[in-house]
């Protein structure tokens, strides 16, 4: 009986292969262990040599321990002449070793994959989301479970694409979880669909979102916010009285809910802040005043950061931002101050 190897023709392995081959019950201790390893010595085989290593293994698979089959999965786990229906079956019954072949195996089959996708264990769908070769459909399911570690890997995961059909379910979630926000504007700041979680950005995005804010407007119409004119002074006075007292003039302002307002003023980024003041139509010297009563120990440098920004945000545009962050109820990020690198210069797509 030839085997799969060049040399295994020895009286030992014949007796492997009888052994795992017999009809006979009882148990075959480390058989499936010593025939894996024989098999992965090769880099390829032929699809005889393929049939006949899967025969002798699903005979001996029912009888094997559970530390033989997760040896099993991660020696075949990348072994490219693994025949693809041992390994569905080892990602059923083991345990390391599947979240294994959940996370690396190119053989699995989509089947497979989208069961655990569905109804797997935790680990084993979070292995799943990390993979670089997923397709639409395991990606939706995965979008659809509960576990929000799960979607957090999905949305860091940039091989996976989020298609127009997932994207609200996911922004949906984000809306309530800074982290997946966070995220998802760190891949996707050049989409519209995302504009309203510019509170969880990060500065180098909220960036990016307003330069494809931009853009879009440039071929379409936005209509205009109806505000009431807004004096400078009555803002400024706020600010002087507290942040409280200015949050609530802001909200007023604006039409919009103190939760809102109350974000955007203590947001320690400063571009939502600044984009809510832009909004109402104050100028940059009216707003360097503001910021530098509502922030304390404001550099020059860095006012000089915030002007620039001002100029870059034209009043349609920052009320487009703003429509778009009252669409959702963004909570407070969490982002430094302007820093002194980050005071010299705003990106090129902002200040062309």
């Amino acid at each position: 009986m030839r085997l799969f190897a060049q040399d295994l023709t020895t009286d030992t392995l014949q007796h492997i292969a009888a052994r795992g081959l017999s009809e006979a019950g009882g148990p075959k201790p480390l058989l499936l262990r010593v025939l894996v390893d024989l098999f992965v010595r090769r880099p390829s085989h032929s699809e005889d040599e393929i049939q006949h290593f899967a025969e002798i293994a699903h005979t001996i698979l029912p009888s094997a321990t559970r530390a033989e089959i997760d040896h099993a999965a991660m020696r075949l786990c990348t072994h490219p002449a693994a025949p693809g229906e041992l390994l569905d079956l080892l990602a059923v019954r083991a345990n390391e070793g599947a979240i294994l072949l959940f996370e690396k195996c190119r053989r699995l089959s989509t089947a497979v994959l989208q069961n655990a996708a569905v109804a797997g264990p935790f680990a084993a769908a979070h292995a799943i989301a990390t993979r670089d070769d997923l397709d639409p459909g395991t990606i939706a399911l995965l979008a659809a479970r509960h576990e929000r570690e799960i979607l957090l890997a999905l949305v860091e995961n940039e091989f996976a694409p989020l298609s127009a059909n997932i994207l609200p379910q996911v922004i949906s979630r984000a809306e309530r979880d800074a982290e997946i926000a966070h995220a998802l504007c760190q891949r996707l700041a050049h989409r519209a669909e995302v504009l309203g979680l510019f509170l969880h950005a990060a500065r180098t995005d909220r960036l990016l979102m307003i330069a494809a804010a931009r853009s879009r407007m440039e071929n379409t119409r936005q209509d205009a916010m109806l505000l009431v004119p807004v004096h400078p002074a009555e803002l400024e006075a706020a600010a002087r009285t507290g942040a409280k007292a200015f949050a609530f003039h802001l909200a007023k302002s604006l039409e919009l809910s103190e939760e809102l307002a109350r974000s955007m003023n203590e947001d320690r980024g400063g571009e939502a802040l600044i984009v809510a003041l832009r909004a109402l139509g104050l100028d940059e010297d009216v707003i360097a005043r503001l910021l530098k009563l509502l922030r304390d120990n404001l550099t020059e440098g860095q006012i000089t950061w915030c002007r620039a920004l001002c100029l870059a945000l034209s009043q349609p545009l920052a009320q487009t931002i703003l429509q778009a962050m009252m669409r959702m109820n963004p909570q407070t990020g969490a982002h430094p101050q302007i820093t002194t690198d980050e005071e010299q210069k705003l990106p090129q797509s902002l200040s062309a």
